[in-house]
């Protein structure tokens, strides 16, 4: 439990040192990949993307998964416009 305890600290000690560009970035690195591709596929299936939220609760995934895509879209924007293509 402690060792637990401690690698949760450690991982929020090391997210609290990013910025947002920094953030996105690993959201980027993270969901690029074939694998990270399926399991945002499979996230938007199961946090109500594509089907009506009927309550607050499903409401609260659909905007986890809203999060997760506005992270991704700033990414790609910010590589866009460094790469001069924006």
């Amino acid at each position: 439990m402690i060792d637990h305890l401690k690698r949760v600290n450690d991982l929020n000690t090391k997210l609290s040192k990013l910025n947002n560009n920094e953030l996105n970035g690993l959201y980027y690195r993270v969901f690029s990949t074939p694998d990270g591709e399926m399991v945002l596929h499979d996230l938007a299936n199961r946090l109500h993307e594509y089907i009506p939220a009927t309550n607050d609760f499903q409401e609260g995934q659909r905007s986890a998964y809203v999060s997760i895509i506005s992270r991704l879209l700033n990414s790609v924007e910010k590589k866009e416009v460094t790469n001069g293509e924006g």
